[in-house]
């Protein structure tokens, strides 16, 4: 039950009236506006920052509406699935996972600290970058990979394939399909810039994979496939 765990306001406002530390947890489109609403009811020492899977936007948007731009540092925790909402959640979510600060040469020395007891006391492995190489990076090791795990499952939607026949490599393979598009959209939408050209390197190797298959070229497809395995034994 949500009472079981937390309060409920009637307005971010409210929920933000006497906080230490905020963290927003919203589609990364709505991080402006509420970084707006909530301004006028920071406590002028408390902090800010977010699990945003994206990080120019908000830095931006930060400097934009917060009173104390300084107090805001990035954060993204790299975990979870594509399942979503409370009931999802568990105690061990963050142990051992990757969690990423970002901040700028404006930020608070003491918020940017703060941010990180935050991250290590949930168990989390702190990393810290600019918000330009966190788009960057994510682009490759999440975005794109949520892109084309879309773009297999939306293919094979329209082809009506033999699911009773599947087995775990389908499921593997388009499991983070599973994801909200709420979310997503706007997270690929607000790294375009990144995640597009990634697209377009992909696209020119499926039809350098196409051409290895007409050719019938064993020993091309070879070298790409044990590319392809050496990468997944490395993750």
């Amino acid at each position: 039950m949500v009472g079981d765990v937390a309060e409920i306001f009637g307005t971010p406002l409210e929920a933000v009236a006497g906080a230490d530390c905020v963290i927003l947890a919203t589609p990364v489109d709505a991080f402006a506006g509420l970084l707006a609403e909530i301004d006028p009811g920071l406590k002028s020492d408390a902090w800010i920052t977010d699990v945003g899977s994206t990080k120019r936007g908000i830095h931006g948007a930060a400097r934009r509406h917060l009173s104390r731009p300084a107090r805001f540092v990035g954060g993204h925790p790299m975990a979870g699935s594509e399942r979503g909402g409370a009931a999802e959640g568990r105690a061990s979510l963050l142990e051992d996972r990757v969690c990423i600060v970002t901040s700028t040469p404006d930020t608070d020395p003491a918020a940017k600290a703060a941010a990180e007891r935050l991250w290590a006391a949930l168990g989390g492995r702190v990393v810290n970058l600019s918000p330009e190489a966190h788009d960057a990076a994510v682009a490759e090791v999440s975005h794109l990979p949520h892109a084309v795990a879309a773009l297999l499952a939306a293919l094979l939607a329209e082809r009506h394939p033999r699911v009773d026949l599947a087995a775990g490599g389908l499921r593997d393979t388009t499991r983070i399909a599973g994801g909200d598009p709420s979310l997503w959209v706007p997270i690929l939408l607000e790294n375009a810039d990144q995640v597009a050209p990634l697209l377009g390197l992909l696209s020119d190797d499926a039809l350098s994979l196409r051409a290895l298959l007409e050719k019938g070229d064993a020993e091309g497809l070879r070298r790409r496939l044990e590319s392809a395995r050496l990468f997944r034994r490395s993750l």
